[in-house]
C-alpha cells in the first residue's frame, strides 16, 4: 500500500513531542484544532502502520505470516452448502472474494429486509506494507453495509474474522473493504483512487442470509458440524458480544474485536491481542472549568508493548482519554518505557492533528496492582492542546495491539469526571 499523507500540518500542540509534562496525582493506597469534518477524516487514518519509514526498516521482517493458503470463497461457501442442505433457517448463501481492484460498494450480495441478518465469514491476509512483513487480518479490512431507497446504513466492521449484520432497512447488501481509507461512517473513500488500488492481499468470504434469527440458524448449522471452526468461532464472538458494557459503544472505524467486555463485579475488562478498538462513553454536561478532573482505578497486567510508544511501529498501548468539542483529545497511557509525564502528539499520520498522549503510568513494578489515578484537565487542556474547546464531550478506552501483534490486558474499576464536588460517575 502506498504511504498515507496528512494533508495539513498539525496544531502548535505537535511541539509537545517529548516533552516532560507535570503528571497527574498518583493514589497507590487506594484499591491547534480542527474542523469536525476534519476530524472524522483524521481518525480513519487509524489503520497507517501503513507507512514505509525508518522505524519500518528496524523491524523488516519481523513478523512474517504463518498461516497456510486462505480457503477460498468457493470451498468455504460449498461446506456451508452441505451443512445447510434442507434447513429453513438458511435463506440463502453467497461468496464473495475482494481484491484490491474491487472498488468500494460495487460488490452487492443482494436483498435483505429490513430486520434481516446476515452472517459473514472470512478468509484471506490483506497486507498494508508487505515488503515489510506487516499484515491485518480479513476481519478489519471488511466492511457491509445496506443501500436503501433513502440511503445508506451505518457501515459494519466486523473485527473478527466472523460477524453478524443485522439490516436496519430494506435494500441492497453491499461490501467493501477499508485500510483507513473510509472518511465516515457512511463508507466514503478520502484517499485518492489510485491510493486505494495500490493495495495488496485478498479477502475470501461467504455471506450467509437468514431467513430467522441468526443466533438459532447458526446453532442448527453447528448441530451438523462445522466449517473449518468458523461456526464455533460466531458462536463465541456473539456470547461476547453480549458482554458490551452498557451506554458505551465502539468508534465507528472499528467493530467490536470482543477488546472489551463487562465483568462480572461490574468492571470493564479489557484483552487486545493483534487489533485494535476505541470504547467511547458520551458526556451530557461537563464544560471545561478550572478544576475539571477526571479520576478512574484500573489494574493493568500486561503491556502490549516492550518498546517506546511515540515511535510508530510500536505505538501498541493501553489508555484512558477525554474528547473535547474541538475534536482534540487527551488519552492517558500506560508506557513500558517512556518516563511518567512525558507528553507527544500521537505518531500516527492524521491523529498526530488531534491527540496528545501523557505517560500516566511507565514500567512494570506495579503491573497487577489496583491504582487510582486523578488528573486535572482543565490544566492539561491549556498547557497541552491550548485550543478553544469550552467542554469534554466523550471519554474513550483505547487498546491498541496492532502494530506488534503482542498481547495487552487490564480491567477499569472506576471511572468518574466532574469538579471535585460534583463527579458523574461513569463506571
Amino acid at each position: 500500500m502506498m504511504p498515507l499523507h496528512a494533508n495539513t500540518a498539525p496544531p502548535s500542540a505537535a511541539q509537545t513531542h517529548g516533552r516532560a509534562h507535570e503528571p497527574c496525582t498518583h493514589d497507590h493506597a487506594r484499591h491547534g484544532l480542527v474542523s469536525a469534518s476534519r476530524r472524522q477524516w483524521a481518525k480513519g487514518l487509524v489503520a497507517a502502520p501503513l507507512l514505509a519509514g525508518p522505524c519500518v526498516q528496524a523491524y523488516a521482517g519481523s513478523l512474517e505470516p504463518q498461516e497456510g493458503p486462505a480457503l477460498s470463497a468457493a470451498a468455504m461457501a460449498a461446506r456451508f452448502t452441505s451443512l445447510a442442505e434442507g434447513l429453513s433457517a438458511v435463506a440463502r448463501i453467497e461468496p464473495f472474494t475482494i481484491t484490491p481492484a474491487d472498488l468500494p460498494w460495487t460488490q452487492a450480495l443482494g436483498l435483505l429486509d429490513a430486520g434481516q441478518q446476515v452472517s459473514f465469514f472470512l478468509d484471506g491476509l490483506w497486507w498494508f506494507s508487505k515488503d515489510h512483513g506487516r499484515w491485518l487480518e480479513p476481519g478489519f479490512v471488511f466492511f457491509a453495509r445496506v443501500a436503501g431507497t433513502t440511503g445508506n446504513s451505518a457501515i459494519h466492521n466486523c473485527m473478527q474474522n466472523t460477524g453478524t449484520l443485522t439490516a436496519d432497512r430494506a435494500g441492497t447488501l453491499q461490501i467493501a473493504r477499508s485500510v483507513g481509507e473510509f472518511a465516515n461512517p457512511q463508507g466514503e473513500l478520502w484517499v485518492p483512487l489510485e491510493q486505494y488500488l495500490a493495495a495488496q492481499g485478498q479477502v475470501e468470504g461467504v455471506a450467509i442470509v437468514w431467513s430467522g434469527d441468526a443466533h438459532e440458524g447458526l446453532l442448527a448449522l453447528s448441530a451438523r458440524g462445522d466449517a473449518h471452526g468458523m461456526i464455533r468461532s460466531e458462536l463465541q464472538r456473539m456470547r461476547q458480544e453480549r458482554l458490551m458494557p452498557k451506554g458505551w459503544h465502539n468508534f465507528f472505524a472499528f467493530g467490536d474485536g470482543g477488546i472489551f467486555s463487562e465483568a462480572p463485579r461490574g468492571d470493564i475488562a479489557c484483552e487486545t491481542h493483534k487489533n485494535v478498538g476505541i470504547l467511547q462513553y458520551p458526556l451530557a454536561d461537563q464544560p471545561l472549568r478550572p478544576g475539571l478532573q477526571l479520576e478512574w482505578t484500573w489494574v493493568v497486567d500486561r503491556l502490549p508493548s516492550a518498546l517506546p510508544e511515540d515511535a510508530l511501529l510500536n505505538h501498541d498501548y493501553l489508555s484512558i482519554a477525554v474528547e473535547f468539542d474541538d475534536g482534540q483529545d487527551i488519552t492517558y497511557m500506560w508506557s513500558s518505557t517512556l518516563p511518567v509525564g512525558t507528553a507527544f502528539r500521537c505518531p500516527i499520520p492524521g491523529w498526530n492533528a488531534i491527540e496528545t498522549h501523557v505517560v500516566q503510568r511507565s514500567g512494570t513494578d506495579t503491573l497487577g496492582q489496583e491504582l487510582h489515578e486523578r488528573c486535572d484537565l482543565f490544566r492539561d487542556y491549556q498547557r497541552l492542546v491550548g485550543g478553544k474547546a469550552t467542554r469534554v464531550v466523550r471519554i474513550w478506552l483505547i487498546a491498541n495491539s496492532l502494530f506488534m501483534r503482542q498481547h495487552g490486558q487490564c480491567a477499569y474499576r472506576k471511572i468518574a469526571i466532574g469538579q471535585p464536588d460534583r463527579l458523574q460517575v461513569v463506571l
